[in-house]
């Protein structure tokens, strides 16, 4: 036969036609190339470790690599800043959390992005609870005791936080309001010269991560008054809820989900969430989220744009009838 008669072109053309949405999707496939994600504090700490260990995971899960990019400062809003400004083409991600999308746009005095425009919310991934410790020297065995104390000893009590407007800051804050008592504030840059100055009695109760408090509570040099979660924690079942010692209702905890800029296509989104979904699902990851003290947290799109959206409405209320501000 010729090789240009119509019958075979007709035929080469319906091929190429039946071939043609194989091609476009495996063009579209996503993703094709690495993926990179934006974490807005530095490596080590324990957002970073819960961002790399979901990565590792949706890496093994996709073959291709999620790239931990860590862009630290500026309470989080040089990430922020960099991750609202990228494509919206799913190739770069961010870790949203309570900080940058339903603290910081209240206490500081202004951020360079909108936390409720800027991003699209792909998935909830953890809450981290805040435990209440004392020094073992402090004369409270329970947080009973200690608004018992509180209350005869008015601004006596002194207590840290990793600094002004974080999560233990306005735990603390939440307390104090619910159990009418006044406490001193003492903010520190970090959690390591909080816990060498609660161990030696400088502050007597602290509102911080389990990760720097349980070795010493183990140890016996700390007591673990309660724990901020509305449920008690899988991870730490013998720790009582601030809820359940006589406060319903009261929940304070740093939680994180995956987050990217405003208009990832919708595919992309619902494909990322199943993945997401998938990866907290591994038994590797779940023990390294138990050891920090993680509570795994699923969610769709949806919820978590909802959660996002009720947490920025809630802790502004609060900030503001309390009168927070940062710098």
């Amino acid at each position: 036969m010729y090789p240009h008669s119509p019958k075979l072109l007709c035929c080469t053309y319906a091929a190429l036609a039946a071939c043609w949405p194989l091609a476009a999707a495996a063009a579209h496939a996503y993703p094709a190339h690495p993926v990179r994600v934006i974490v807005q504090y530095v490596p080590g700490g324990n957002v970073d470790t819960a961002a790399r260990a979901v990565t590792r995971q949706l890496s093994r899960q996709l073959g291709q690599q999620f790239v931990v990019d860590n862009r630290p400062g500026a309470s989080g809003s040089i990430a922020y800043q960099a991750l609202a400004a990228s494509a919206h083409d799913g190739y770069t991600l961010g870790i949203g959390h309570i900080a940058q999308l339903a603290l910081n746009p209240h206490i500081l005095k202004e951020v360079p992005y909108d936390p409720l425009k800027d991003f699209t919310a792909v998935g909830r991934i953890a809450d981290a609870p805040n435990l209440l410790v004392a020094n073992a020297e402090f004369p409270a065995a329970s947080l009973s005791e200690l608004v018992a104390y509180a209350r005869a000893h008015p601004g006596k009590v002194a207590y840290a936080t990793a600094g002004v407007g974080a999560v233990g800051h306005l735990a603390a804050e939440r307390l104090s309001e619910a159990a009418n008592i006044s406490m001193l504030l003492v903010p520190y840059k970090g959690s390591s010269q909080l816990v060498t100055d609660l161990l030696a009695g400088n502050v007597q109760i602290a509102f911080g991560g389990p990760p720097a408090l349980l070795p010493h509570v183990k140890s016996g040099k700390l007591r673990a008054l309660a724990i901020t979660t509305a449920e008690r924690s899988p991870a730490f079942p013998e720790i009582p809820t601030v809820a359940e010692s006589g406060y319903p209702g009261f929940r304070a905890v740093s939680w994180m989900g995956i987050i990217a800029p405003a208009g990832l296509d919708g595919n992309i989104v619902d494909g990322l969430d199943r993945q997401i979904r998938q990866a907290l699902k591994d038994e590797e990851l779940r023990r390294l989220f138990a050891s920090d003290g993680f509570d795994v947290v699923e969610s769709t799109p949806a919820e978590f744009a909802e959660f996002i959206r009720s947490e920025y409405a809630a802790w502004g209320k609060f900030v503001r009838e309390r009168g927070i501000h940062g710098r």
